[in-house]
């Protein structure tokens, strides 16, 4: 993951990895965050998915995914995210999934549609004073719908998303390979 370029798009800056995200970097505690490897038939590290605030009685986790810059918009999110699905409905025994994402990343707000995630709200985050600064007119025209202006800072929107066992089970086929 070290080795990945990063995002150049102004919107996608903000997924650029920190330096030095490698094993050993980090003190993660395994009960807390469970790390997955999204890796190509030819074994090439392009991604990971990330499980955190696991509830066991509930049966759920919070999902995080990241794919390297270069591998992105080629169906690999979508594809990864369908197969881990079926692992944590599956054998892992998980009974719901739930995240959150920038509604400014379409892309990704798209992948979750697409495999039956289901809106369950909104939040707003900080995205700091400068985030508009290095976007064009243009940009800032396109994701104003996602953004309130604070008198120091800049708030983006988020989606809350959660995907129920039920809901995938109905879905699965359509994403299952052969």
């Amino acid at each position: 993951m070290d080795r990945w370029p990063p995002f150049d798009d102004p919107l996608s800056v903000v997924w650029n990895l920190p330096d030095r995200v490698t094993a050993g970097q980090r003190n993660w505690s395994p009960d807390i965050r469970r790390t997955f490897a999204i890796e190509t038939h030819e074994q090439l590290l392009i991604g990971r998915l990330t499980l955190r605030d696991i509830d066991h009685k509930k049966a759920s986790a919070r999902l995080g995914i990241t794919i390297g810059s270069p591998y992105v918009s080629q169906g690999y999110g979508t594809e990864a995210l369908a197969c881990f699905l079926d692992a944590f409905f599956g054998p892992m025994r998980f009974r719901t999934m739930v995240l959150d994402v920038a509604a400014l990343n379409e892309r990704a707000v798209r992948c979750y549609r697409t495999l039956g995630f289901q809106a369950t709200g909104s939040h707003w985050r900080d995205a700091g004073a400068r985030f508009l600064s290095i976007l064009s007119a243009e940009t800032r025209t396109k994701i104003e719908p996602y953004l309130r202006h604070g008198r120091h800072t800049v708030w983006v929107q988020f989606y809350d998303m959660q995907l129920q066992h039920t809901e995938w089970s109905g879905r699965r086929q359509a994403f299952t390979t052969p």
